[in-house]
């Protein structure tokens, strides 16, 4: 039986979007949505193509501006905060994650550096075996992966600055039903390490195994599943 972490209701938001909007042109994407997230928490964004979805995780994610509202990281305003700081400290993993030409142990450390930061042998080790991958690996062209393995070490790639909250879009879409399963307990596994965790995914069983709150985006706008 699926389970996940619960909030205490009264801790403060990790992650919270106050009545944000986003504009493409005279398309209003996303319309007036207030969520939040707390540390530990799973939220799975269910909707039809074009409902706003992946908009809205690529406005938590800073990715694109508002046209109106306010989004906070820990209640601190993420206009306040350095761009290279908030996205380490909130993680977006595509549906189709790009890895970085050269080995999986140089895409691992590609986050670490952004920061002014080093990436250690043992630590990028270490991140393989939390996402379920041998060490062996390391060495391997990233390029060369299966879809579900790009996943994964994509996953370990945002682990690296250890994020505060993850966002993930459609993350098991393209993948066979094992792997896709694969990928399911391993979001859940983040939020077991009391991470913050929004996933966006038109496919039920997932949505259903990885518990939490469920919510539908539709026409921009967000709505909690009762």
């Amino acid at each position: 039986m699926a389970s996940s972490r619960v909030s205490d209701p009264a801790a403060a938001p990790v992650i919270e979007a106050l009545d944000i909007s986003v504009t493409f042109g005279e398309v209003l994407a996303l319309d007036g949505v207030s969520f939040s997230l707390q540390a530990g928490e799973i939220a799975v964004v269910e909707g039809v193509s074009g409902s706003g979805k992946s908009t809205l995780l690529r406005a938590l994610a800073a990715l694109e501006p508002l046209t109106r509202g306010v989004l906070r990281l820990g209640g601190v305003a993420a206009s306040a905060l350095a761009p290279s700081l908030y996205r380490a400290a909130v993680a977006y993993i595509a549906q189709q994650p790009v890895m970085f030409e050269g080995s999986v142990a140089q895409n691992l450390s590609a986050g670490p550096l952004l920061c002014g930061a080093a990436l250690g042998d043992a630590r990028a080790l270490d991140l393989l075996q939390q996402v379920g991958l041998p060490v062996t690996f390391a060495k391997r062209n990233a390029r060369d992966l299966s879809g579900g393995e790009k996943q994964r070490v994509a996953i370990a790639r945002a682990l690296a600055n250890d994020p505060r909250v993850l966002l993930f879009d459609e993350p098991t879409s393209a993948l066979d039903p094992a792997a896709g399963e694969g990928i399911v307990a391993l979001v859940r596994a983040c939020a077991d390490r009391g991470r913050a965790v929004l996933v966006v995914t038109h496919i039920r069983e997932h949505a259903r195994s990885l518990g939490g709150s469920r919510y539908l985006c539709a026409g921009g706008k967000l709505s909690r599943v009762t």
